[in-house]
């Protein structure tokens, strides 16, 4: 039975672009609560964001920048620039809105608060529904993390639920890795966990933006280049490794409002005797490929692959250096790839995940998972904005 087609789109923690998925959902006997629904990802699209955006949805984020007016702003400036991407993309497409069952949008966190780490524990994404669904005159959902959290859950990550169902059919251990701008993990078998390992592309992409200021240089690096170029500093890499954040026990969640360059700064400051910038870029990729290697292999001991998403995949030096920290820990057979190496589109998964959530929401179905959240209990979430 077709359960209906929905969109899905997220800025992300890497703030570089938007991603746009569009998914087909059916099953037997209709909707379930159980996750096991069959969903095709049938178009994936990336609209970078303008850079003025992008600087603005920064410094938003920043709470040392921020304000209610800026807020504001990029409020309703991202909601008007997904709903003008999406109509533009179905245009392209040959798709009619009126097809398209619901839209799920995450939108661009600007803040998280996590339990843990706050008196009064509260989340905000921005990127304004009621415009999205004015301008494309369908169904929005929004707001899905609040619900989570107001149930004494992390009210992220929320794709662990999606992995499972996107990727159920990987034999072995599979464990999913997401490198955006934060990292986090999905490990498929035995419980249902995941959570937020830590920093992602984050600070490689803060670092090296700061020293490539250029006209016309790239944001971030790419290939993994500039990290390759450098050597590891062991003190620095030590010390970053030692944030109390890495010894926290699931679920647990986290964001650039923790991992940025004012946390870095004062690494950087006990350590520095003389680190050229490079080596700063190729400690922090180690430190992000350790991070990583440790939580799948803590969470997953006998993980057989590691399919990689989000634009970290890219990141050939990042991958490499995954790879041999995964060696080091006694998964030397282990394979870790980018997701299209199993046929699907690594810059899809993420947006797809909110087009699921989306279903969810449309079908009055919990689209929470507790062992990954610690909410009380399955929750349905998102609220609708009517087209």
């Amino acid at each position: 039975m077709k359960l209906g087609s929905f969109m899905g789109c997220m800025t992300g923690t890497s703030v570089d672009a938007l991603d746009l998925a569009l998914i087909e959902v059916s099953h037997p006997t209709g909707p379930e609560s159980s996750f096991n629904e069959e969903v095709t990802v049938t178009h994936a699209h990336a609209v970078p964001l303008p850079d003025f955006l992008r600087d603005a949805l920064l410094a938003c984020g920043q709470p040392d920048l921020s304000s209610v007016d800026l807020l504001g702003q990029c409020d309703r400036l991202l909601g008007e620039f997904i709903g003008a991407s999406i109509l533009q993309w179905l245009k392209t497409l040959g798709i009619e809105p009126a097809s398209i069952t619901a839209i799920g949008s995450h939108g661009q966190t600007v803040r998280h608060r996590p339990p843990g780490t706050a008196d009064q524990p509260f989340t905000l994404q921005i990127g304004d529904p009621n415009c999205i669904a004015e301008l494309t005159g369908i169904d929005t959902i929004a707001d899905f993390r609040r619900r989570d959290m107001a149930a004494a859950g992390q009210g992220a990550p929320l794709a662990p639920a999606f992995h499972q169902v996107l990727f159920n059919k990987l034999d072995g251990q599979p464990c999913i890795l997401n490198i955006g701008g934060i990292s986090n993990i999905s490990p498929l078998r035995g419980s249902l966990g995941g959570f937020d390992v830590g920093p992602g592309n984050c600070l490689m992409d803060e670092w090296y933006a700061t020293h490539h200021t250029e006209h016309g240089a790239d944001r971030f690096d790419a290939s993994g280049a500039w990290a390759a170029s450098g050597n590891v500093n062991d003190a620095l890499l030590v010390s970053l490794l030692n944030d109390p954040y890495f010894s926290l026990e699931p679920p647990k969640s986290t964001g650039r409002e923790y991992f940025n360059r004012a946390w870095l700064s004062p690494h950087l400051e006990q350590t520095n005797t003389g680190i050229t910038n490079q080596d700063v870029q190729a400690t922090l990729a180690e430190f992000t490929a350790i991070s990583i290697a440790d939580s799948i292999s803590k969470s997953l001991p006998n993980v057989s692959h590691v399919p990689v998403c989000g634009g970290g995949r890219l990141n050939t030096h990042l991958l490499q250096r995954l790879k041999r920290a995964l060696h080091a820990r006694g998964h030397s057979h282990c394979v870790v790839e980018p997701t299209e190496h199993w046929g699907i589109d690594g810059d899809a998964v993420e947006a797809a995940a909110f087009a699921w959530l989306a279903y969810r929401r449309h079908y009055l179905l919990p689209g929470n998972l507790t062992a990954v959240t610690g909410a009380d209990g399955p929750r349905i979430l998102g609220a609708i904005y009517p087209g």
